[in-house]
């Protein structure tokens, strides 16, 4: 009779174990799509706001944040980007969703289910500006 309730008892155990797992390699999915998500949005934003031209940083992220998302996340569907500027700041949106099979029984903190939103933002410079800035005081005080 004992034999009975070790194999009921160690197919729950089974069971649960592999779904752990499951669970497990879902939330490590999770986990590198925002990591990687966030260093897209940045690296995009930052190359943009280093543009000489103030006006031309909204285009250059535009036409480049595609490419920078492209087709490294593991687990979800289509990036979706958008790009902001407000002043001398640009923020840079990316969003996307993990595919999980149980969606409906299994949200994290939204209705969504697991989505992934993320913003970076940088500050607007430019570079030859700057240096040359920086050069013409250098050159005041060591003359």
């Amino acid at each position: 009779m004992a034999g009975g309730y070790m194999s009921v008892e160690a197919s729950f155990l089974i069971s649960w174990t592999i779904f752990l797992f499951v669970l497990l390699i879902y939330l490590s999915f999770y986990t590198y799509d925002k990591c990687v998500l966030f260093q897209d949005a940045y690296a995009v934003c930052f190359r943009g706001s280093i543009q000489k031209d103030e006006d031309n940083v909204v285009p250059y992220i535009s036409a480049h944040i595609q490419e920078q998302f492209g087709r490294k996340y593991f687990g979800t569907g289509e990036v979706h980007g958008s790009v902001d500027r407000n002043g001398h700041v640009t923020y840079v949106t990316g969003e996307c969703q993990v595919k999980v099979p149980i969606r409906s029984v299994f949200t994290m903190q939204e209705k969504d289910g697991w989505k992934i939103r993320t913003q970076a933002r940088a500050q607007i410079i430019n570079p030859t500006h700057i240096i040359r800035k920086s050069r013409w005081i250098g050159n005041m005080f060591t003359q």
